[in-house]
């Protein structure tokens, strides 16, 4: 008899992003992420024991992966309730009085074309098993809390993808100066802020949701590029 185990997934803050990464999940991970039936939130099905921690590890790093798909598909897509509140613990929020202090985040729904996520999502499968480098850049997309060396670390391997900046720009279609606001970015950004290095040595033009914006932006179109036969 085949075991199998179940694990838990990360809460995210948005319904549509659950439902969004089930219908990515059933085709790049087929069966992978599912409903939670006896509680809110969503399960993740692997083949093996529970018991063993190379399931947990495959579990985490194919949800990460899924997570890094759709935060490119949507920058603003894919939020973990455990990054609403960075620094601090778990529980209710509570004043001087006592009184239990209720912090409601907004509803994002996604707008979208008639079978736009399943194209996506194939694409994303074709891309994703056609090129390692990819593969780590979207794990690395769908970490908690990420920052510049994240965005920065991205590109490193879109670099090592394509063999230098230039076939970047040509196969990508991203502007040079564009690469070079994000480098820039992300190396003088304050730590403080999400930036790289506590030495700041340079200008600052974009901030972290900036480069956020752009690395979505990137990753979809080398996710395209890759899905395309003979590239």
């Amino acid at each position: 008899m085949n075991r199998v185990a179940y694990f838990p997934a990360p809460a995210l803050c948005q319904g549509a992003d659950e439902d969004i990464i089930i219908e990515i999940g059933e085709i790049v991970f087929p069966d992978f992420v599912q409903r939670n039936q006896r509680m809110n939130g969503l399960r993740l099905k692997v083949a093996g024991d529970t018991r063993d921690e190379s399931r947990l590890k495959i579990a985490a790093e194919q949800f990460q992966i899924l997570l890094g798909i759709l935060r490119a598909w949507r920058p603003v897509a894919g939020q973990r309730v455990d990054e609403i509140r960075p620094g601090i613990g778990e529980g209710s929020i509570r004043d001087e009085h006592g009184n239990q202090v209720i912090m409601v985040g907004s509803v994002i729904s996604h707008t979208r074309a008639g079978g736009e996520v399943e194209t996506y999502a194939r694409q994303a499968k074709v891309a994703v098993e056609k090129s390692p480098h990819l593969r780590n850049a979207l794990w690395l997309n769908g970490r908690r809390n990420r920052n510049a060396a994240d965005f920065y670390v991205i590109y490193e391997y879109a670099e090592m993808d394509f063999g230098g900046r230039k076939h970047i720009v040509v196969a990508l279609g991203v502007s040079d100066n564009d690469i070079t606001r994000l480098k820039k970015s992300a190396n003088n950004l304050a730590p403080t802020e999400g930036g790289r290095h506590a030495k700041e040595t340079g200008t600052v033009e974009w901030s972290l949701e900036d480069q956020m914006e752009f690395i979505a932006r990137f990753l979809k179109r080398w996710i395209a590029y890759r899905s395309r036969a003979g590239v």
